[in-house]
């Protein structure tokens, strides 16, 4: 039989009835309810995104894919790529996030490659094409696609380090009330859409690793008593290395959650270092005030006998006592970068 691969972007209504008839029309029986549910509408949080892939009745693959539509909005957002295949046939339907202002999809770097790639796919169908091979190249355009991400990521958290880095430390104040809360901001914005990267990538490897293990699989028997399946065996040695991606996807994935903790770390010791500077400039705020008003005090109290009371310049070496204890404490905590 021939293969034909159907593909609808953001269809409306009436496209998702009809291509669940022509679904049930190719089986010859009605596919699940959760298969009408999610071909009439998107009902997974497009914040929380969780790929899925699973055999239906032993007649279809049905399943989600999904890649973010942006890295650095704070917004953990999705797009999901919806697919029910057969050994002969495939139908697949792409849902991107709207804007949250109104029903268009938001048009990011990311989903716009997306679409492009899909499309090219399509192109490259032709006559010996096979579901499993078409599968394949979803799969690789989806780990593609978030290898960028967390390249493009991990560039992202490399400049707060840099910018971290680059702070003078010997005016942490001004740094704290504009710097340093933009880059914890932005810095906070990629922590969630990263936080949210773990699952799409963790169950995308499980799903991958059932396909190479032939624990996921459709087959059919044929009238001559020969066995098809979705998933050949040069398929699945393909699909091996996709997984293999995935995989190390997953370490990387887990070294930027701990590059971002380091970052965060940061912050919280240029906060506490400005507030042992802030201390310590108190401190000798507090001492350089301390001993010309104990030398006040001392002289200012009404004894008889003072020796300093009958010096002819007693009142000139007060003053040049005060003047050079400050400083002396002044020049001292200078030094020691108090002040």
């Amino acid at each position: 039989m021939t293969f034909t691969w159907t593909h609808l972007d953001e269809p409306d209504a009436p496209a998702c009835e009809a291509l669940i008839i022509a679904i049930e029309q190719d089986l010859g029986a009605p596919v699940h309810e959760i298969v009408h549910k999610h071909l009439r509408k998107r009902r997974t949080d497009p914040s929380h995104a969780f790929p899925r892939f699973e055999v239906h009745f032993d007649q279809y693959l049905f399943g989600h894919l999904h890649i973010p539509t942006e890295i650095e909005d704070g917004v953990p957002e999705f797009a999901e790529l919806t697919i029910i295949a057969t050994v002969d046939a495939c139908w697949t339907v792409l849902r991107v996030p709207t804007n949250g202002k109104s029903i268009i999809p938001i048009e990011t770097d990311i989903a716009h490659d997306l679409r492009g790639l899909i499309r090219r796919a399509q192109g490259l169908v032709g006559p010996d094409t096979t579901t499993g091979e078409l599968l394949r190249r979803l799969f690789s355009i989806v780990v593609n696609e978030l290898e960028q991400v967390i390249t493009n990521t991990g560039r992202v958290i490399d400049k707060f380090s840099e910018e971290l880095s680059g702070i003078d430390t010997r005016d942490l104040s001004r740094a704290l009330s504009d710097q340093i809360p933009k880059i914890r901001q932005r810095a906070q914005d990629v922590r969630r859409e990263v936080a949210s990267l773990g699952t799409v990538i963790d169950e995308l490897a499980v799903i991958l690793e059932a396909i190479v293990n032939d624990d996921l699989d459709l087959h059919r028997t044929n009238s001559d008593g020969t066995l098809d399946e979705i998933f050949s065996n040069s398929t699945e040695i393909y699909l091996r290395d996709t997984y293999f991606r995935s995989r190390r996807l997953s370490v990387v994935h887990d070294e930027h959650l701990e590059k971002l903790q380091f970052v965060f770390e940061s912050i919280k010791q240029l906060t506490d270092a400005d507030e042992v500077i802030s201390g310590r400039f108190i401190g000798a705020i507090a001492s350089i005030m301390l001993l010309p008003t104990f030398i006040v005090g001392l002289y200012g109290m009404n004894f008889t006998h003072m020796p300093e009371l009958d010096w002819p310049l007693g009142y000139s070496f007060a003053g040049f006592l005060i003047v050079a204890v400050t400083v002396f404490q002044v020049w001292y905590f200078r030094r020691k970068r108090w002040l």
